[in-house]
């Protein structure tokens, strides 16, 4: 099994996790058009992202990354807000994803893993571009986007192929069939 396949404790618990939000979905009409709007901004910010990527080849600039360093955390970060919002409810179940899942989340992605994930990568790319990375790091903000786009003199355009190269496909059909599921969740067999 590659690497990049092997389950980690934190794939482990992205899985788990999963099935957690699918088992207590309790979806409301008014949830699943809140999560079906965060979920599509989310999957058209990542396929944007990757139509720009040419991951360790360079210091990406343009599309999304004109605005904010990390559209790819950003949008997978909308997609799970927008899952938690159509899962969610003031039934007995969708309270469980509401007053724990949700702070969970937010809690281990904001304290735990993006500080974890700018350490690393920020110190690879600064060590592999250097001056270029420093300039880009010091001008475009980690996650909160900037209105205007930071132009660095590249133009660079979006193209499809970077999508298919950067795998975006298939997790955005995983994303969609999830979101179907907690959508269908009321529909389906009961499993307690």
């Amino acid at each position: 099994m590659p690497a990049s396949k092997k389950p980690t404790p934190r794939r482990l618990l992205v899985y788990a996790a999963t099935v957690g939000l699918l088992y207590l979905a309790d979806p409301t009409p008014a949830g699943l058009v809140a999560g079906a709007i965060l979920v599509a901004a989310g999957l058209a910010l990542r396929i944007w992202a990757c139509g720009h990527l040419e991951k360790n080849r360079l210091v990406v600039t343009t599309g999304p990354y004109a605005h904010v360093k990390n559209p790819l955390y950003l949008g997978s970060f909308l997609i799970t807000v927008g899952l938690l919002a159509a899962a969610a409810s003031t039934g007995p179940r969708g309270r469980w994803i509401l007053f724990g899942f949700v702070p969970f989340v937010l809690v281990v992605y904001f304290v735990v893993y993006m500080p974890r994930k700018k350490k690393t990568e920020g110190g690879r790319l600064e060590a592999k571009f250097g001056d270029e990375w420093k300039r880009y790091d010091a001008a475009v903000p980690d996650f909160v986007p900037r209105l205007r786009p930071w132009r660095s003199g590249d133009s660079r355009a979006f193209s499809w192929r970077r999508v298919f190269e950067n795998h975006e496909p298939p997790m955005d059909l995983l994303v969609a069939s999830l979101f179907l599921l907690v959508a269908l969740r009321p529909h389906l067999p009961s499993i307690g």
